[in-house]
């Protein structure tokens, strides 16, 4: 987990910490988000101090096109 005091507005919106990382399309096709897909990432979002306001837990809606999909 980050330093709390080292934790900026920045920071807290480095999404690019997440290349890499593996989660698990849980939604597509959503109308208030299009061209998205709603990813739950088998990380804690929360220890490393990124913005996530969805209500499932360590999710994220990407565009499709930032995706790399494992099948």
């Amino acid at each position: 987990m980050k330093n709390p005091e080292n934790v900026t507005e920045d920071s807290k919106n480095n999404y690019w910490i997440l290349i890499g990382e593996r989660g698990q399309i849980i939604e597509e096709n959503n109308e208030y988000f299009p061209n998205r897909v709603l990813v739950q990432f088998e990380i804690n979002l929360d220890d490393l101090n990124l913005y996530n306001h969805n209500p499932i837990k360590n999710t994220l809606w990407i565009l499709i096109s930032d995706l790399e999909i494992n099948l």
